[in-house]
């Protein structure tokens, strides 16, 4: 489950262009689903999680055949493993930290499912591109299937119950993670993103906890299900994601046509460090990458956008100790950088 050999022939989400690519990397959603009769994971006891667990495996082992689930105790994966799953967004770090958890995630790596995390169920589905619509039916058709296996909770007022009132109702969530490099070196980003908040929606740098990020990555989602329906909170969230398109393809315009020596001399170093580099961290990669996929973007530089995107989730440390450490954690964090920098080289003298 969850392998690295290189960025070219490593497949998952990250790989894939879609509609708007130049501007949304990828399209979330995410369902939240509880067994009815059955406490909360929170206040479950050993007995009652493996309960849980073993149901919901059993459902998932029943549909394996129609969509190639594989399923994983988290305690069976090495640390470095359980990290690239979080690099890819496959589960999240307080959930690393249980080994007596599982996680099942499909053979094409687009819907993964964590279980007994902060609802019995959490799956979700990640695509390519502008594509909540595709995520949605993805996901909708794998709960029609789970239903008729599993009891889940709900009721006629509340919808479906979560451990979490914001995901209470149809317990759905999507997102979608947004470049916008035009929209960050001006002083735009901030009344946008203030936009996004006041319709309801919640902003995250992807790279970091507060609204900026590394890499001009944003991620928008919808704040509340509850009193929505699925059609509702995709329809919302298309709208403001498209309009962020707008006024980004709109900056982009006139960052160039104003700036553009400026820009081009910024993207071409970011390039030029990233070739002759012999020492690369983590944030200095997502920002150098960041801005060479801005240039792929403006046509300032030809090279293959999907790959470049690639890069800013498979040069992450995890990634790097798996190729260069015998798939343990033991590197030091100046041989991690240096092969960093080894990786990245070598990819960007294959593609330019």
């Amino acid at each position: 489950m969850v392998e690295f050999r290189d960025i070219e022939t490593t497949d998952g989400w990250f790989q894939e262009t879609g509609d708007s690519y130049d501007v949304i990397v990828s399209s979330r959603a995410r369902l939240s689903r509880n067994i009815a009769k059955h406490r909360f994971p929170l206040f479950l006891k050993s007995d009652e999680e493996n309960e849980v667990q073993s149901d919901i495996l059993s459902a998932f082992q029943k549909i394996a055949p129609s969509y190639g689930f594989e399923s994983t105790l988290i305690g069976d994966l090495t640390p470095v493993k359980r990290r690239m799953m979080m690099e890819r967004n496959y589960i999240t770090q307080q959930f690393s930290l249980h080994n007596h958890k599982a996680v099942v995630v499909d053979r094409g790596e687009h819907v993964s499912g964590m279980i007994n995390e902060i609802d019995h169920l959490r799956l979700s589905c990640i695509k390519g591109g502008f594509d909540l619509h595709t995520c949605w039916q993805t996901l909708n058709e794998l709960d029609i299937e789970l239903e008729k296996m599993l009891d889940f909770a709900v009721s006629i007022e509340w919808g479906y119950l979560s451990a979490e009132v914001a995901n209470a109702g149809t317990g759905l969530r999507v997102s979608v993670m947004l470049h916008l490099p035009a929209l960050g070196r001006t002083a735009i980003i901030e009344k946008a993103m203030k936009a996004v908040v006041q319709v309801g929606m919640t902003v995250k740098g992807f790279f970091s906890d507060d609204e900026s990020s590394l890499g001009d990555l944003y991620q928008v989602s919808n704040q509340l299900g509850l009193g929505f329906s699925e059609k509702d909170l995709i329809e919302k969230l298309d709208a403001v994601a498209s309009q962020l398109v707008h006024y980004e393809r709109k900056a982009r315009e006139e960052l160039l046509e104003k700036q553009y020596y400026e820009v081009e001399d910024e993207i071409m170093r970011s390039l030029g460090v990233l070739r002759h580099c012999r020492l690369l961290s983590s944030s200095e990669a997502i920002g150098l990458i960041s801005n060479v996929r801005f240039g792929v973007e403006s046509g300032i530089i030809s090279a293959p956008l999907e790959r470049i995107t690639a890069m800013l989730f498979l040069t992450q440390k995890a990634h790097v100790q798996y190729l260069i450490d015998g798939k343990e954690a033991g590197a030091d964090t100046k041989t991690v950088d240096h092969a960093r920098a080894e990786i990245t080289r070598n990819a960007l003298h294959r593609w330019l």
